[in-house]
């Protein structure tokens, strides 16, 4: 079974950037993605900027903040640390959320599409159940 996650981000707003997650290569939609606002080359706001389309490496590891497993999103080898561009960005996770003022810079996951900027539902605990079942790893990309 494919253990890509594609996010595919086709909404842009002042606050926040709304995207479709596909897993593997169903092609079909998982759920919607909602993350802070995505920057200009080589800008990031700490905590307030959206990770850069690219790819990138996830795996399930335990959160000490979230107390529970969960997909993290990195580049370095010490599987916490996404850098691009020359900028760091520590932590990233797939969580639930509503806002951007939930994301931190972390894509946040769920089923439902209110609006631009909101979404509702989480849809964290499926996705890392899905990980679980394809290996615990794999890639993410993301794509503007």
């Amino acid at each position: 079974m494919d253990s890509d996650i594609h996010i595919k981000r086709n909404t842009h707003t002042l606050k926040s950037a709304l995207g479709n997650v596909y897993l593997g290569d169903s092609g079909e939609r998982f759920c919607y993605s909602l993350e802070d606002v995505i920057r200009g080359t080589g800008i990031k706001i700490h905590g307030e900027t959206g990770i850069p389309a690219g790819e990138y490496f996830w795996h399930i590891t335990y959160s000490n903040r979230f107390k529970r497993d969960m997909i993290s999103v990195y580049t370095e080898s010490n599987g916490y640390e996404l850098i691009n561009d020359g900028k760091s960005f520590k932590g990233i996770r797939m969580h639930g959320g509503n806002t951007a003022v939930d994301s931190h810079g972390c894509p946040l996951v769920a089923y439902n599409r209110l609006s631009d900027d909101k979404i509702q539902g989480t849809a964290e605990k499926d996705l890392t159940k899905w990980g679980k079942s394809v290996g615990g790893k794999g890639k993410v990309y993301i794509t503007n």
